[in-house]
């Protein structure tokens, strides 16, 4: 039973149609059996329509507060920058109102900026920092299984749906033209994001917690990305060769949805989450215990909550408040709530809903088309290999490069399996040898990590080591991170004097 990368155990279902739900039926998708049972028929499952509306929003919060700052700016003659600190311009508006002006006296851009920064500035309701800080020592426990499926069974198969396809490729960003450097730049960043975020429970304060800061800095990079791709001009050709104006197509909303919008977010926050739990589950060939899941689920469900991710929130005295903050609110359906307990109030399961919406949402996008095959083998190229092109290097470090990415086709293809990794186009090493010599080396090393995390559960009295050591390299990662990464935004904009931590180094208007 040991590394079955379809149909772990926490998959499993009867085999007997008569034990299942009235109205579910078993469905297969790329080889993983689900038990389908729609939310119609009272089950926790989404169709497709159920989910095409939740790719027409985005994040109602801060993409009126960019709309607001620019239409401000344009007034003034200043455009919106790409490094535009909005949090710490948030904080500060937030800080002069609570101190010396009336709501009264504040503008449109203020009382947005006031009202956001108040709504994260303190916990929801249904935190419990217990549970964040279990959840954060599941993450640190088992990191380097977490990690490892985070690469070769969300992202890389992840980010080759389609539409999320058409994003990166929109943007360049962890796809063509990307160069190797940038987008192990962008690696990087994502996981300063998680460093910043697991390593201690301070870092989840809202004000003054650095994952609380990063995830709303994120927030706010993904609104100005979101923006700048619907702001592209349609391409147009004159035939003056002289005159000839060429501008990048507009974004499609009605094929692809809005750029980064809450499918998208929902995805991503249950491939961090849920996803990870089942590759951690794949190395152990069982999986984690339920408490561990509840806490992992509860501390994303927090993330995502500050990434802009709704939540159904059961204080009406919140929910009156952000109803209030925006008329838009009113109309957007139920929140998806993806780490949540559900919509079932008499059958509240985070574990149940999350790994049915994330189903729903795999069955609904994940069918790779040729932008998710030049996406997947763009990321795998990545890691051993340096600035030169293929073709000015010499025979033998073009076969060293091309060894390294069959391992890597090969280790991806034992995290997905091989239904999916076919219709990815992940080959195997054409030389005999080499297959074979990638295959003992690939299952060498997870049986190694298999060990390291089956000594990680909490029965194992190397826990408290693991954990210890871990936070301290992470620590150590995100304080050399941000030293760097400060250097590099500063030198890719220069005119730029405050500058937030995740600034849009890109400009997709003109990709």
């Amino acid at each position: 039973m040991w590394f079955r990368p379809l149909n772990p155990c926490s998959t499993w279902f009867s085999s007997n149609p008569k034990d299942w739900p009235p109205g579910s039926f078993r469905k297969t998708h790329f080889g993983q059996h689900v038990l389908w049972h729609s939310v119609e028929g009272g089950g926790r499952h989404l169709s497709p329509a159920n989910l095409s509306i939740y790719r027409q929003i985005g994040d109602v919060e801060v993409d009126e507060i960019l709309r607001l700052l620019e239409k401000e700016d344009s007034n003034a003659g200043l455009p919106i920058t790409p490094g535009e600190d909005v949090l710490a311009r948030a904080s500060t508006v937030h800080h002069q109102y609570i101190e010396k002006t009336s709501e009264s006296n504040a503008n449109l851009v203020d009382k947005a900026l006031v009202q956001f920064y108040s709504r994260y500035a303190t916990l929801p309701t249904w935190v419990d920092m217990d549970q964040l800080q279990r959840g954060q020592e599941v993450f640190l426990a088992y990191l380097p299984a977490i990690s490892l499926s985070l690469y070769y069974r969300s992202l890389v198969p992840g980010f080759s749906i389609p539409h999320l396809a058409h994003v990166l490729l929109s943007t360049g960003y962890l796809a063509p033209p990307a160069s190797r450097k940038r987008v192990q730049e962008r690696l990087t960043d994502t996981a300063a994001l998680l460093a910043q975020s697991m390593t201690e429970m301070a870092a989840l304060q809202p004000k003054t917690g650095t994952g609380w800061k990063a995830c709303l800095e994120v927030r706010i990079l993904h609104a100005k990305v979101r923006r700048a791709l619907l702001r592209r001009t349609r391409r147009s050709r004159s035939d003056d060769n002289e005159n000839k104006n060429t501008k990048r197509a507009s974004w499609d909303a009605n094929a692809h949805g809005i750029p980064i919008n809450e499918e998208d977010m929902a995805a991503t926050l249950l491939a961090f989450s849920v996803n990870a739990l089942v590759g951690a589950e794949i190395l152990l060939g069982f999986p984690l215990p339920r408490q561990e899941r509840l806490d992992y689920l509860a501390l994303w469900r927090y993330l995502g909550w500050l990434l802009g991710v709704r939540v159904i929130d059961d204080d009406k005295d919140e929910c009156d408040n952000r109803d209030n903050s925006s008329a838009q609110r009113n109309d957007l359906p139920r929140a998806l709530d993806p780490c949540g307990p559900g919509w079932l109030e008499n059958r509240s399961d985070s574990i149940e809903h999350s790994s049915a919406i994330f189903q729903s949402i795999i069955v609904h996008l994940l069918h790779p088309d040729e932008s998710s095959v030049q996406v997947a083998h763009h990321l795998l190229w990545q890691g051993r290999v340096n600035e030169k092109s293929l073709m000015e290097t010499t025979k033998t470090q073009r076969q060293e490069q091309e060894n390294w990415f069959y391992y890597r086709c090969l280790q991806c293809r034992r995290f997905v399996g091989n239904y999916l990794a076919d219709a990815l186009q992940l080959p195997l090493n054409p030389k005999r040898w080499y297959r074979w010599r990638s295959w003992i080396f690939s299952s060498v090393m997870l049986t190694a990590i298999s060990v390291y995390t089956f000594l990680a559960l909490p029965f194992s009295p190397c826990r408290r080591f693991i954990v210890s050591f871990h936070r301290k390299h992470l620590q150590s990662f995100a304080m050399s991170w941000s030293k760097e990464h400060i250097q590099r935004v500063k030198d890719q904009l220069p005119n730029e004097t405050k500058v937030c931590n995740f600034a849009m180094l890109f400009s997709p208007a003109n990709q």
